[in-house]
């Protein structure tokens, strides 16, 4: 009997350094719940502006992320809504979703909970990006082109722009591109001179069945 309660106690020590090892290597951790007006969880996907972290919500509307800046704003979507939602120094995100314009407040429980939220890690894509500075340098006048030649993972097949080393799980073959957030038919549809930068990302599970063949994100200058 003694004999069995030595060896408990030496997995539970060994779980406590596990788990106190786990915590310490995921980061700070930044807990969120996004609800309906009944409370209800929604499966909103958040992304941190200017970064490439992203997460989704679970069914009950929880998700985390870790390592945020207090400056940092998240970006929510859901369905054909998004919404910015500036940090301002809060440490955790209580969101009540009413379209673009959502409840937002930090909440304490949250907070307290650690990395309790943080199950889903953020997703950290392979990506691939440019500035427009170097596309002007380089003496480009149309997007297009531009990225052609100075990102070389990227093909022009039948009018589309396929990125290699992606299966296409559809019909289309074409990456998904995006402009500040709202999808457009080609990279024709922005000039360059707009651009600040353009990432390539050879999955993303932010954009669904859409981002299946690759994501080009254009962030236009402010």
């Amino acid at each position: 009997m003694g004999k069995s309660l030595f060896l408990l106690a030496i997995c539970l020590m060994f779980h406590t350094a596990l788990s106190a090892q786990d915590a310490a290597s995921s980061g700070t951790p930044f807990n969120g719940l996004v609800t309906d007006r009944q409370g209800k969880g929604i499966k909103a996907k958040i992304s941190v502006k200017h970064s490439d972290k992203r997460t989704i919500a679970d069914r009950e509307g929880k998700f985390g992320l870790t390592d945020l800046s207090p400056d940092d704003t998240l970006v929510m979507r859901f369905k054909s809504d998004v919404a910015e939602i500036p940090l301002e120094g809060r440490r955790s995100l209580k969101v009540v979703w009413e379209g673009p314009s959502p409840a937002c407040e930090e909440d304490q429980e949250l907070v307290d909970c650690g990395i309790g939220y943080v199950k889903r890690r953020e997703y950290t894509s392979s990506s691939t990006g440019i500035t427009g500075k170097m596309m002007l340098e380089r003496g480009y006048t149309d997007l297009q082109s531009a990225v052609l030649n100075l990102i070389p993972s990227l093909q022009l097949i039948n009018g589309e722009i396929v990125i290699r080393g992606v299966k296409s799980v559809n019909s289309k073959n074409g990456a998904l591109i995006i402009c500040d957030g709202s999808p457009v038919n080609s990279l024709n549809a922005v000039s360059i001179y707009d651009v600040k930068s353009v990432e390539v990302q050879k999955g993303s599970n932010m954009y669904g069945m859409r981002g299946a063949n690759g994501v080009i994100i254009i962030r236009t200058r402010d």
